[in-house]
């Protein structure tokens, strides 16, 4: 009767990793899709927060004004400037990095003990 109870505890768990890993995996979607489209359209923009156009700039001011450009826009325009350019492109790589690992834990397989 022990190993009944041990497995039927098991399988439980087992379920609610399934349940929780589905979940996880949903989120990191919903994010991958919205900072995606974030991304994409910062990167689309044609010129800086100051008015000049993006291929005028090089090395760091570009990419400055390439994350400013993710995160809205500069602050002084009423976008959320470098910070949140940051955090898009943070919280794509999280996003991207949990549904990896979802992915791969919902193939890993158990060994056969014989």
């Amino acid at each position: 009767m022990e190993f009944l109870s041990l497995f039927q505890r098991k399988q439980k768990n087992t379920q609610a990793v399934s349940k929780s890993n589905a979940s996880l995996e949903r989120a990191a979607d919903s994010i991958l899709n919205q900072r995606g489209k974030q991304i994409v359209d910062g990167l689309n923009r044609t010129t800086a927060s100051t008015g000049t156009p993006m291929d005028k700039l090089h090395g760091g001011a570009k990419r400055m004004a390439q994350m400013s450009n993710i995160g809205g826009g500069s602050k002084a325009t009423g976008g959320g400037g470098v910070d949140e350019g940051m955090k898009a492109m943070l919280q794509y790589t999280q996003a991207n990095t949990v549904k990896k690992m979802t992915t791969q834990s919902g193939k890993k397989k158990i060994p056969d003990n014989k």
